[in-house]
């Protein structure tokens, strides 16, 4: 059984980073341990208010007790963090407790649409730089590619630009990088992979629901790395993850109230 040690954030409400993380990749029978980075009354997208507790200063305290007790994990999934600090933590991490063959994860969850989400600086993204040229997979989003890449972002790209972007953010450093949220036509959307060592593209596709939830991208995620660590094929996670994320925001539409994540406790449930 893999052993995964994720390091993003807490959301106490709203169905996104460990919350997400922690039971899907427990659902693919995945033992899970967490690394908060922060612990947040709500996620930082939709909600206003929201409290938020730092936790730079115990993170290293954890570390130290799972390297002393001989703790080692398969991979290291990292997620949203919201101070500096602690990417020099997550490459401490990888030296540390990583298995031999082990690998980095990375989902620079740090912005959509555009723009980076609330409460995030600049430094954020040359820090998330730093963890993604150690990194053995990261699966950005459009936005977050634009922002590692120093590029403006577009609202829609054609193939050949979708693979040039892939291949950028291979020369950065990861074996495997995956870009979400891509469509090339009119009511489809999905993932595109390139291998570094093979130059292989794969890609998969589905229906784009029109409704629009936070959250998701955690999801897809936390789905992909669960069949991947479970050794099913780079498409066949992508197509994995691209499903669950339909299934869950189409088990959310017949509730407007629901509309700070998705449901994706029933879709997990019918697994």
């Amino acid at each position: 059984m893999s052993k995964i040690v994720s390091v993003q954030d807490i959301s106490c409400y709203g169905q996104c980073s460990l919350t997400v993380a922690l039971p899907i990749l427990s659902a693919y029978g995945i033992e899970t341990a967490i690394m908060p980075s922060g612990i947040l009354s709500t996620h930082t997208g939709g909600f206003t208010g929201f409290t938020c507790l730092d936790l730079t200063e115990e993170m290293p305290k954890i570390a130290d007790h799972w390297k002393n007790e001989g703790i080692a994990f398969d991979a290291i999934y990292t997620g949203y963090i919201g101070d500096s600090r602690q990417f020099e933590l997550v490459k401490e991490m990888k030296n540390n407790l990583l298995k031999d063959g082990g690998k980095l994860i990375v989902d620079p969850a740090m912005a959509d649409h555009g723009k980076l989400y609330p409460a995030l600086t600049p430094d954020i993204v040359e820090g998330m730089k730093t963890i993604v040229s150690e990194a053995d997979m990261i699966l950005p989003n459009l936005t977050e590619a634009a922002f590692l890449l120093g590029e403006e972002f577009k609202g829609s790209y054609t193939k050949a630009e979708i693979e040039e972007m892939l291949k950028k953010l291979a020369a950065m450093g990861p074996e495997i990088s995956v870009l979400t949220g891509v469509s090339y036509e009119e009511g489809t959307i999905g993932a595109v992979a390139y291998t570094k060592s093979t130059g292989e593209f794969v890609e998969y596709f589905t229906e784009l629901v029109p409704k629009s939830y936070h959250g998701t991208g955690d999801i897809f995620t936390s789905v992909a790395i669960g069949a991947y660590m479970n050794g099913k094929s780079l498409l066949d996670s992508l197509k994995e993850a691209c499903e669950f994320v339909v299934k869950s925001i189409k088990a959310t539409l017949d509730d407007d109230t629901h509309n700070y994540g998705v449901k994706f406790e029933k879709v997990l449930a019918e697994r």
